[in-house]
């Protein structure tokens, strides 16, 4: 098929499996970098963590030791990160050259996270590994810590990791492929920070996990979008181990309608692919408030910082990272949501709380987004990249009176869609299935 047509790509049935339900508590090790909340991925993280548990099984975090993280009763296992202080997360200093051959060594090859994963496995008489956001640290290690243990592992895909060595299928701002039958093209094109040094590692950890047979631990990937699954499946991954499984979304007590007069909302991590640039680029001078919700202290946020303040756009307010109930009043306070990112997003957990919190959503027109955004229904596209486009459709929004229908549709798409109980239901179904 033509790559260019990507973003129609339809994946076909691809959510009908048929597994019995199994009986009995499983013990399950739940597998991601970080255990502390930061974005998407750890908000799953937590949700998932507390309904299983809610449901009789036992889960048991495995992660990189950042003093960051929540209490947990297995942090006695959790591997050092494999750089001091928080540059894994910020990026925030200068690494020596002995840090820069560490890094790239464990990135590559990080054997004190495969016997720590390992004594975890054991120790904890582990039933089936789910590894969630494990890229760059945990991975291959926790897969072939598993597969030599003989446990069975279900992964979830949040990003492109498998397929991508940059994980977001992203070159110069824009969408690509290339690498979808090998992973030469990454390393041509440095893809990786402009770096053919830091894209080798890359390359190389990701060669090792297929050299190693790491992914034959994994008996099925989880996929959030149906976009993601027909990715995987044009780079040869087998479509009877791909499951499709819709994130899960508590429903909040509903907010009310939008005040038509109400601040535009960001929320998320500032980074490049992320497109916050193109939020304030077209909101600037409309006189129309945007509250950016993110964390700056990376490299792209203190750049927007710095532009929003040198350049006087008063229409942008930054708030920080932001979370747990503040959040809740930033979705409510909000007239929509803006999500304008220019690389493929694989459900953004941003697009799913705006719904439920019956706000409508703007966003890119490109990746899984037009699965979550019903356009014309429960909020708008626009062609992604494009600030002028963007500004249109904010416009579109405020002229149309739409904003309590867009909303009210959001919310019951999400209820009906993304059910909690449901997803896990379905989780454990997959989990019995592993251990038969």
């Amino acid at each position: 098929m033509s790559w260019e047509g990507i973003d129609s790509i339809v994946a076909g049935k691809i959510n009908e499996w048929n597994f019995p339900r199994g009986g009995g508590a499983i013990r399950i090790l739940l597998a991601n970098n970080r255990y502390f909340p930061s974005g998407g991925p750890e908000r799953y993280l937590f949700a998932v963590e507390a309904g299983l548990r809610r449901a009789g099984h036992e889960v048991f975090p495995f992660a990189l030791a950042y003093p960051q993280n929540e209490p947990a009763e297995t942090r006695a296992y959790f591997p050092p990160p494999p750089v001091e202080g928080d540059f894994l997360l910020y990026g925030d200093r200068a690494l020596s050259l002995g840090e820069k051959l560490s890094l790239a060594w464990r990135v590559v090859n990080d054997r004190a996270v495969y016997r720590a994963a390992r004594e975890a496995l054991r120790a904890l008489r582990i039933d089936v590994v789910y590894a969630l956001q494990i890229a760059h640290y945990l991975f291959p290690e926790v897969l072939l810590a598993a597969r030599d243990e003989n446990i069975p592992v279900v992964m979830r895909l949040s990003d492109y990791q498998l397929v991508c060595p940059a994980y977001n299928c992203l070159r110069d701002e824009k969408p690509c492929f290339l690498c979808r039958d090998g992973f030469l093209p990454a390393l041509t094109h440095r893809c990786l920070k402009k770096s053919l040094p830091i894209t080798a590692v890359r390359v190389a950890a990701m060669l090792r996990a297929r050299w190693t047979g790491a992914l034959d631990a994994v008996r099925y990937f989880i996929a959030p979008s149906r976009f993601l699954i027909g990715l995987l499946r044009q780079a040869g991954f087998a479509p009877h181990r791909l499951l499709h499984l819709p994130t899960p979304i508590d429903l909040p007590p509903d907010p009310g309608p939008a005040h038509s007069d109400a601040p535009l909302l960001y929320v998320g991590g500032l980074y490049e692919a992320k497109g916050a640039h193109l939020a304030i680029e077209a909101l600037r001078g409309t006189g129309r408030a945007l509250l950016i919700a993110g964390d700056t202290n990376t490299p792209y946020g203190r750049r927007l910082a710095e532009k929003v303040e040198q350049e006087r756009i008063s229409e942008v307010r930054f708030l920080g990272f932001v979370r747990g109930e503040a959040l809740a009043r930033l979705y409510a306070a909000a007239q929509a949501v803006i999500v304008p990112s220019i690389w493929w997003e694989n459900v953004p957990h941003v697009a799913l709380e705006a719904m439920a919190y019956r706000r409508p959503v703007i966003a890119g027109d490109l990746g899984s987004l037009p699965e979550v955004i019903a356009h014309g229904e429960t909020g708008l596209l626009f062609a992604p990249g494009d600030p002028q486009a963007l500004r249109a459709r904010v416009e579109e929004l405020a002229r149309s009176g739409l904003v309590e229908r867009y909303g009210d549709a959001g919310r019951a798409r999400v209820a009906a869609g993304h059910d909690p109980q449901r997803h896990r239901q379905r989780l454990e179904e997959i989990f019995a299935e592993c251990r038969r």
